[in-house]
């Protein structure tokens, strides 16, 4: 299983205002504690992202469960938070500021990532629908350019998936998508959807196949060989 760790400013502000808009459980692991205690983001200051110095940062997060764990979290103690994103298991580390006495946000006020890990991912195997290890991008869309200054939008699912490409399921009803296609071109700003994030990624189509068997028999599937390697995603 593998670990990666990411110091993208994107990629954090993306994981906190996910947790934060759709308030996602967070578990609050504290030091010399088995077990962890429960709590959500209720509050986001992103401070200043771009800065070469302390960014100033914070995250408030609601009163834990269980109670104890309230005066636990006062000491000056690291604190690790935990959580999931689609199929990965996220945690970053962070250290007690105060408390929060806002009627709306009271709880804990708390130092905002510097880094995230992505633990229980791995990096070589490909990701793909019908296995353990589905991939955590589930659909995509597609834009081509048809004539002139037309575009037509391609809402496609997501087959499979790994660091360097992505295998795209066309449809019956989508089939103008592959005459459009040929081994070899670019497509440019392909944006993949999870349940949490969007990325936007270039490639080059590298196959168009036929699925001949199972429960996608008479789909194609549409490879394409990715610029960038989705290395914090799968």
């Amino acid at each position: 299983m593998a670990t990666l760790h990411t110091k993208s400013i994107k990629r954090i502000r993306e994981a906190i205002d996910f947790l934060n808009n759709n308030q996602r459980p967070i578990t609050i692991q504290l030091e010399g504690k088995a077990t962890g205690f429960a709590s959500r983001i209720v509050k986001v200051d992103h401070g200043d992202l771009l800065s070469r110095f302390e960014t100033g940062g914070k995250l408030v997060i609601g009163m834990l469960f269980p109670q104890e764990g309230n005066d636990l979290i006062q000491s000056r103690s690291p604190i690790r938070v935990r959580f999931s994103l689609g199929k990965s298991e996220c945690e970053f580390d962070s250290y007690y500021v105060t408390e929060s006495v806002e009627p709306s946000c009271f709880g804990h006020m708390i130092t905002y990532p510097q880094a995230l890990t992505i633990v229980d991912r791995r990096m070589d195997n490909r990701n793909a629908i019908g296995t353990e290890r589905e991939p955590l991008f589930v659909r995509a869309k597609l834009t081509m350019r048809t004539s002139g200054s037309q575009e037509k939008s391609y809402d496609l699912k997501v087959l499979d998936i790994s660091e360097t490409g992505v295998g795209f399921l066309v449809g019956e009803e989508q089939a103008d998508l592959l005459e459009r296609t040929k081994i070899g071109d670019r497509l440019g700003e392909v944006e993949l959807y999870a349940t949490w994030t969007m990325v936007r990624v270039d490639g080059t189509v590298r196959h168009k196949s036929r699925v001949r068997e199972g429960e996608y028999s008479g789909y194609h599937i549409l490879g394409i060989e990715l610029d960038e390697k989705l290395e914090h995603y799968v």
